[in-house]
């Protein structure tokens, strides 16, 4: 079934989530799927991920026939995926350190997430 969108895109609906095509021809006429991954999905992610290590995200899809976009497999190992991701509250310490980061560097969020890994990975804080 075709829809149309207000852009003047066509949506073609498709089992687990919306197919999309934005008639652009970048993406070789794959019908790219938009909505929830499944497991499936994210186990070629991951065994992609371990096999080629992070970077070229638009590679993935060449490579494994996953119909994401470069962007959205990078967001989802970054927010997902990732083994290391660390979700859930933040320990005292952790706490201690962001109100210090932000009473220095106020609002520069990317530049306090660098110091943080840059004092766990040498122990230290600057």
């Amino acid at each position: 079934m075709l829809l149309g969108n207000s852009n003047g895109e066509q949506l073609e609906s498709g089992v687990g989530g919306l197919n999309v095509s934005d008639g652009s021809g970048g993406d070789g006429g794959v019908q790219l799927k938009k909505g929830p991954w499944t497991a499936a999905e994210d186990a070629i992610l991951t065994e992609y991920v371990r096999k080629h290590g992070e970077g070229n995200w638009n590679a993935v899809q060449r490579n494994t026939g996953l119909a994401r976009c470069g962007k959205s497999c990078r967001l989802r190992w970054a927010n997902h995926l990732r083994p290391n991701l660390k979700k859930g509250a933040f320990s005292p310490e952790e706490e201690r350190l962001i109100v210090e980061l932000h009473a220095q560097l106020g609002n520069k969020w990317a530049r306090m997430a660098a110091q943080t890994m840059k004092s766990r990975i040498t122990g230290t804080q600057e």
